[in-house]
């Protein structure tokens, strides 16, 4: 869970706590130069969407 919280969630390079802020979306940090553009966006769908992999519903 180390490299969750040192590269920024969309472009996957290094940062620390200066150089990013946190997603308020996906609580994820992004880098300056990602920060509110498309790709963030994007990225922001893809983790949402990703979280129900594997999980099945038993509320039938």
């Amino acid at each position: 869970m180390g490299t969750l919280n040192t590269r920024c969630f969309v472009c996957k390079k290094a940062v620390t706590p200066e150089t990013s802020t946190l997603n308020p979306v996906v609580n994820l940090p992004v880098c300056q130069v990602c920060k509110g553009t498309g790709a963030e966006q994007k990225e922001e769908k893809d983790v949402l969407d990703s979280l129900a992999d594997g999980f099945v519903c038993g509320c039938i």
